[in-house]
């Protein structure tokens, strides 16, 4: 590699690491380490295997130090990390880091479904999002879906509705919107609808309590942006973000 690649770090509040940055071109994270006592130095590690939507979402991070815990030390298998050569990479001076309080604070880009969700993370359940933030979702084409009480896929944006999932379940959904459960459709013309959409919609999984300490997590073969939802200091859900352009156009 004949240039040597440019990381731009970003000062964070932690006690554990004082900057990071994201190399796109590279999917790596770098984490600045305090100065250590002894010698002063900071030491920075690379981990590998780390997606610019997961960047957004750590840059994001209402707490960076659990994020570090809960979504990248815990997966080292999935996150390979090293202490580099730091005369082989340049780190820029970490530069501050704001993060807007709402969608009304945010800079003049387009909203993307990786912006969203780093704005949504660390919302508390039952305030995940502001009625402007709804409607500038739904102008964006974006598809917010989190989890509700026990039973509830809740979807806003693009979409407004919600699935009832007791325990987990299965939503459809394809560029027109939410397709009806097909256990309580009566309508002979609900029902024809039904079955010329269906082929093409896709699935999302509500998963209830699969993955320890967090009641709501989603699963679904569509490309989405994570985010989470808080309740009294712990993590209560992991919501997706979905782009409209994304799925198949309706029948």
């Amino acid at each position: 590699m004949s240039a040597i690649p440019q990381i731009v770090m970003h000062q964070v509040e932690s006690s554990q690491f004082a900057a990071i940055g994201h190399a796109p071109e590279l999917n790596l994270l770098a984490i600045q380490f305090h100065p250590k006592k002894s010698t002063g130095q900071s030491d920075i590690y690379h981990y590998q295997n780390f997606s610019a939507a997961l960047f957004a979402e750590f840059l994001g991070a209402e707490s960076q130090g659990s994020f570090f815990i809960q979504r990248i030390k815990k997966f080292a298998d999935q996150f390979p990390y090293s202490k580099i050569d730091q005369a082989a990479f340049s780190h820029t001076a970490p530069q501050p880091t704001v993060k807007p309080a709402s969608l009304a604070e945010a800079p003049p880009v387009k909203l993307s479904k990786e912006l969203l969700a780093c704005l949504l993370t660390g919302r508390e359940y039952g305030k995940e999002m502001l009625k402007e933030e709804e409607m500038q979702a739904k102008t964006a084409g974006l598809i917010v879906i989190f989890g509700a009480s026990d039973d509830l896929m809740e979807l806003r944006g693009a979409i407004d509705g919600e699935q009832y999932c007791p325990d987990g379940g299965t939503a459809l959904i394809d560029a027109r919107g939410l397709l009806l459960d097909r256990d309580n459709i009566e309508s002979d013309v609900h029902l024809r609808d039904f079955f010329a959409r269906e082929p093409l919609a896709r699935k999302v999984e509500a998963l209830w309590d699969k993955e320890d300490g967090i009641s709501w997590t989603y699963r679904t073969d569509v490309p989405h942006a994570t985010f989470e939802i808080e309740e009294d200091g712990e993590t209560y859900c992991r919501g997706i973000v979905i782009d409209v352009a994304d799925l198949a156009p309706a029948a």
